[in-house]
C-alpha cells in the first residue's frame, strides 16, 4: 500500500507588481470599498468606511460587491474583479480598499 500525503496550501506566487503610489491625504478623496460578499467582509469594509470618515470628515465611499451596481457584474465569492471592471472602477475612485473574510 502506498501512501501519498498532500498539502492544502497553494503554491506560493510571486507577482512583481509595485504598490500604487500613497496619497498625500484622503480627504475629499473617493475611496471604493471592495466587499468579496464572504462572510463578514461586509462588516470589515464597513467599520473601516466609519473610521475613515471620522478621521477625514470629506471623504466619499463607493461601494462594490454583490449586486450594487445595475447593469455592472454582480460581484460574489465566485465572480470577482475583471480586467473590465477594475477599468472602470480606477475611474470612479481615487484608491480602494478591499476586504476578504470569513
Amino acid at each position: 500500500m502506498k501512501l501519498q500525503i498532500m498539502s492544502p496550501a497553494a503554491d506560493r506566487v510571486d507577482f512583481k507588481v509595485p504598490p500604487a503610489p500613497r496619497l498625500a491625504s484622503l480627504e475629499g478623496k473617493t475611496i471604493g470599498l471592495y466587499n468579496n460578499m464572504t462572510g463578514g467582509a461586509d462588516v470589515a469594509v464597513e467599520r473601516v468606511a466609519e473610521h475613515l470618515s471620522q478621521r477625514f470628515p470629506r471623504v466619499k465611499f463607493e461601494r462594490y460587491g454583490g449586486e450594487l451596481r445595475p447593469g455592472r457584474p454582480a460581484l460574489s465569492r465566485g465572480v470577482h474583479i475583471d480586467e473590465e471592471e477594475a477599468i472602470r472602477i480606477a475611474e470612479e475612485v481615487d484608491a480602494m480598499i478591499g476586504a476578504t473574510a470569513h
